[in-house]
């Protein structure tokens, strides 16, 4: 009997000890929050919400933020949405997962506001327990998200999932493994309308996929990311795919970033039926009719050379802020960094 009283005895020790650190870190993820807030504001921000709860006990410590409102006056954008949560557990408080439930509203530098809105829109990511909370791993998944855009035009995902992984052998968390893949994305008529003039494409894009190693020039981290985001120094593409009806488009190859933060490097292109990616490219005002019969013309010597008229290979060479296609200038080399 005195056996089975010590035995209950250590047990209640054990759910009261248990409470407490509960409670605690309750507490702790409650003032972290609110500071963070302050501290945003403090920087010229506006970063509100209606409402901060903290639940989940015993096991989880789960964050529901209620009314949240943020913008950011240096760069223009701004997040607002019923409601946002950050759920863990209470013996795991490195691993986040972040959940985006109703209506999301994005407005833009430009004035315009993007709204996304999803059966399901969630995000898990881990960092270190070192203080400076480095990311170590992210994924993304999404499915039904519907997405208006501020012209009024709309999007819609069925299926969106990415990933992001540090690298073991790199110790200074800048190199971060980058994947992503969207599936049947359809696109509102008046959209599809920019991009297919003629009306010959299918209204959804079969699929988008990208696969990259990125290395930043500085460690990615909760703590640069909300102040700082450390800026892409280079990436090595292995796949950069999307397939729209017959068409079909494959990238790979490496890129760095020059002085000015432009594109540089090389990335061979495969192109299924490209012709009628010129084509779509003159319907919609991007290539006027004189470059791209002289394209038409020099790429369909490269593509002959192939065997298959109706597929291209070529490289695209990025060097001095310009980009070429095989011989042809095609245009500005892209800006990898924030300009």
């Amino acid at each position: 009997m005195r056996g089975v009283k010590i035995l209950v005895g250590l047990f209640v020790v054990g759910c009261l000890a248990w409470a407490g650190y509960w409670w605690v870190n309750a507490g702790i993820r409650r003032t972290a929050v609110e500071t963070w807030f302050e501290q945003r504001r403090a920087e010229g921000w506006v970063a509100d919400y209606e409402e901060l709860v903290i639940t989940g006990f015993p096991n989880r410590v789960d964050t529901k933020i209620s009314g949240l409102e943020l913008a950011d006056p240096r760069s223009g954008w701004a997040w607002s949405a019923d409601e946002f949560q950050l759920l863990t557990l209470s013996y795991q408080p490195f691993a986040i997962i972040a959940v985006w439930p109703g209506e999301q509203r994005f407005s833009t530098p430009g004035g315009g506001t993007i709204s996304a809105e999803g059966q399901r829109l969630r995000a898990s990511l881990a960092v270190t327990a070192n203080g400076a909370f480095e990311l170590v791993r992210s994924r993304m998944e999404g499915r039904d998200i519907a997405i208006r855009l501020p012209d009024g035009e709309t999007l819609f995902v069925p299926i969106l999932d990415a990933a992001s992984d540090a690298l073991d052998a790199d110790e200074s968390g800048t190199v971060h493994r980058l994947g992503l893949n969207l599936e049947n994305v359809e696109l509102s008529e008046g959209l599809k309308a920019r991009f297919d003039a003629t009306g010959l494409l299918p209204p959804a894009i079969s699929v988008v996929h990208f696969d990259a190693t990125a290395t930043f020039d500085g460690t990615v981290s909760l703590r640069t990311i909300e102040r700082d985001a450390p800026e892409l120094a280079s990436i090595r593409i292995d796949d950069a795919s999307g397939a729209w009806g017959e068409l079909d488009l494959r990238a790979f190859g490496d890129l760095t970033a020059d002085a000015q933060g432009l594109a540089e490097g090389e990335l061979d292109i495969r192109a299924r039926n490209w012709e009628a990616m010129l084509d779509l490219a003159v319907a919609n005002g991007a290539l006027d009719e004189g470059s791209a019969r002289a394209a038409r013309f020099g790429l369909g010597l490269l593509a002959s050379s192939s065997g298959d008229r109706n597929s291209l290979e070529a490289p695209i060479t990025f060097r001095d802020g310009q980009a070429r296609l095989g011989p042809l200038p095609i245009g500005s080399a892209p800006s990898l960094q924030r300009q």
